[in-house]
């Protein structure tokens, strides 16, 4: 197994992913009800109304988007001790965002229509970029709680 002190959290084999697939489908389920939540309520209910009587809604409203899967993924990346499993966790979660983004522009749902009809698929643009940025979140959060664990003398 690969480590580094600088890295804080060993590379992992992934036979040690298979214990994490209980929590990672936990992680799922939670980020699946903030998906709704951000675009059911959030989307519809504040965002789009705002969009209707300005060209361009404030920033709290788009970070009131994505703020809810952030939190998600720092409460999951916490328990996290491998880069593997931090690796896992956000491939999986920007695929589950690029499928949910890509059902509700296939559903026909208000702010996602334009979406098929791009030259180049939205998926595939904003997929990776998501994936990366879940996994700074995950990252930090998987460093956090191990430099908890080591303080603890848990490690």
């Amino acid at each position: 197994m690969f480590s580094c002190p600088a890295m804080r959290l060993p590379l992992g084999s992934p036979r040690e992913l298979v214990t994490e697939l209980p929590w990672l489908g936990l992680a799922v389920a939670a980020l699946l009800a903030t998906f709704a939540l951000e675009h059911f309520v959030v989307h519809r209910q504040i965002v789009l109304p705002a969009l209707a009587l300005t060209p361009q809604p404030p920033l709290w409203m788009f970070a009131a988007m994505v703020a809810p899967e952030l939190v998600v993924f720092f409460a999951a990346g916490y328990r996290l001790r491998t880069w593997l499993a931090v690796l896992m966790y956000a491939g999986v979660g920007g695929l589950l965002r690029g499928g949910f983004q890509l059902a509700l522009a296939l559903a026909r749902e208000p702010g996602h229509l334009d979406a098929l009809q791009r030259p180049v698929s939205e998926f595939a643009l904003t997929t990776p970029a998501v994936a990366l940025g879940y996994l700074v979140v995950l990252g930090l959060a998987a460093w956090s709680g191990e430099d908890e664990r080591r303080l603890a003398g848990g490690a």
